[in-house]
């Protein structure tokens, strides 16, 4: 359970413990390469608390300012519309045993999300863990960080992208597994603990990342097998997507945090296309 753990972790957010000013920020400014105007990359934390958002005005305005965002998901494709892909998700109540069924429906029946029953053939199974692991961890907040975001761009009117193809979703999908997703869930609600009481070894640090938007990115550093597996190939495909859009106006660009780490992650990327990056103090 601790490996699977691990692993979805991986996949959702990744983060961690501050080191120095140039490898920990989550702000980071793009420029050069003929850019007429500077975009912005910004690594999320999906379950940081919403008041993150209130506490960084700087953050709120760069994210409105811009002539686009771009998220992993949500929003229209960037360039050519990908082949559709069916997902094929089983209904939840073949994903879970009868009393694990009456455990997560309860555990969302409590909330203003309601009861699972209505969607039991139509659920997000990833969404579910993503939305249960923010409100075990913030506790009176019911919806993600990243949604408060993309609403904010949304009432502007501004054109919104996403990177992710229905084949990226679907690796990852396949990769984490319908059966075990659900059984982490289970797990989750069943311990309804904070992520830094269950497993240490993630290195998680919510209150340091709520209060100073920064996480060490190992620039100079190679990622793990399963750090790598649900990153590597998904950042060099959004590459491309990335530059054609800058090239059209300045972007606003928020995805997982752990898609800016490591050597194979977007910031050593794009500069190694000729852009230069540089992190904003917030």
């Amino acid at each position: 359970m601790e490996r699977l753990f691990l692993f979805a972790m991986i996949l959702l957010f990744n983060s961690s413990v501050t080191l120095g000013q140039e490898s920990q920020s989550a702000l980071w400014e793009i420029s050069g390469k003929g850019l007429k105007k500077p975009s912005y990359l910004f690594g999320t934390v999906h379950i940081a608390p919403i008041a993150v958002f209130d506490s960084f005005p700087q953050l709120k305005q760069i994210s409105q300012s811009t002539d686009f965002a771009i998220f992993e998901s949500g929003g229209s494709p960037i360039g050519i519309i990908p082949e559709q892909i069916e997902l094929h998700q089983p209904p939840l109540d073949s994903l879970f045993t009868p009393e694990e069924y009456l455990k997560v429906d309860s555990f969302f029946t409590a909330s203003p999300h309601g009861s699972m029953r209505p969607h039991n053939n139509d659920a997000d199974i990833l969404t579910m863990v993503q939305v249960a692991l923010t409100m075990i961890e913030n506790k009176t907040q019911y919806d993600r960080f990243d949604d408060l975001i993309f609403a904010g761009v949304q009432e502007l009117k501004k054109p919104v992208f996403h990177l992710d193809t229905p084949k990226d979703v679907k690796n990852v999908m396949d990769s984490l597994g319908y059966q075990r997703l659900a059984k982490f869930l289970v797990y989750l609600i069943s311990k309804n603990t904070l992520l830094n009481e269950v497993n240490s070894e993630l290195d998680i640090d919510l209150i340091s990342y709520s209060k100073t938007l920064r996480n060490p990115l190992k620039l100079n550093e190679n990622p793990s097998e399963n750090f790598a597996h649900g990153t590597v190939e998904r950042n060099a495909n959004w590459i491309p997507k990335i530059e054609h859009q800058m090239q059209m106006g300045s972007c606003f660009i928020s995805v997982g945090l752990g898609h800016l780490m490591f050597r194979t992650g977007l910031i050593q990327l794009l500069r190694n296309e000729g852009y230069t990056l540089n992190p904003v103090n917030l």
